[in-house]
């Protein structure tokens, strides 16, 4: 669905309120003074872009209210309204989108169970879209790629120096960071899997390579903090090789 006018213009004034705040969800009341527009009028137009899937809404109780009663309905905008958004936003934008995504991706992770952990992969690497931002598409093809391994590593990692070199801060950790997808598509080819994502896999490493060459220190940085959260959360460790 396409933004009106004045729904990009909510969006806009929704967004101001929500970095000035500093990132919580904001009362639709401090959107209607913005817009100089009726409580009730803000209330609807930004029910209206829940609706278009720009804003999502969450219900809080007052702190000072210990037992049951009225809550209040908050909101804040969605990755998608950051993305649309993200030319104006610049690396405010850029930053916050990968901080969502991040999250997904290791809950994603967690709770994933072996029986399904094969196509986890397979959504991973199908959900990416064209327009990805660089570091979230690095961020997908590394989780697919260390969730694709990690049954067959868990308990002899220590035999991968990559795995070490990653868990340092230094040079070889990027090098390290660069080789991982190819290292994860190697390896599941030298165990001759029949996989779904395999060929999806295939595609993505070129392109993930030609993101991380492009990509400045502090995107590095980020995904090689995330590709350490990742082998805490999947419990692979090099036992500090």
């Amino acid at each position: 669905m396409q933004l009106t006018n004045r729904q990009r213009a909510c969006l806009e004034k929704l967004l101001d309120a929500h970095y000035c705040q500093q990132g919580p969800p904001i009362h639709y009341t401090t959107l209607a003074r913005a817009l100089g527009v009726a409580n009730s009028t803000a209330y609807e137009m930004l029910r209206l872009l829940e609706q278009k899937g720009y804003v999502s809404s969450e219900y809080h109780l007052a702190e000072e209210q210990a037992g049951p009663g009225r809550s209040t309905v908050l909101f804040r905008p969605t990755l998608k309204t950051l993305r649309t958004f993200r030319y104006l936003l610049g690396e405010d934008a850029r930053c916050q989108e990968w901080d969502v995504i991040r999250e997904k991706l290791l809950h994603r992770l967690v709770t994933a169970s072996p029986p399904h952990a094969e196509q986890l992969v397979a959504d991973l690497l199908t959900a990416i879209p064209e327009s990805c931002d660089p570091l979230s598409y690095c961020g997908h093809v590394l989780a697919a790629s260390l969730l694709s391994i990690k049954d067959h590593l868990r308990h002899r990692v220590q035999e991968w120096s990559i795995f070490g070199k990653m868990e340092r801060a230094d040079a070889s950790s990027f090098d390290a960071l660069g080789l991982l997808p190819g290292f994860a598509l190697g390896f599941a080819c030298a165990l001759q899997r029949n996989s779904s994502w395999l060929a999806r896999l295939a595609e993505c490493v070129e392109r993930y390579q030609a993101y991380l060459l492009q990509m400045d220190e502090e995107g590095r940085t980020r995904l090689l903090r995330f590709s350490r959260e990742m082998m805490e959360a999947l419990r692979i460790s090099s036992g500090g090789n």
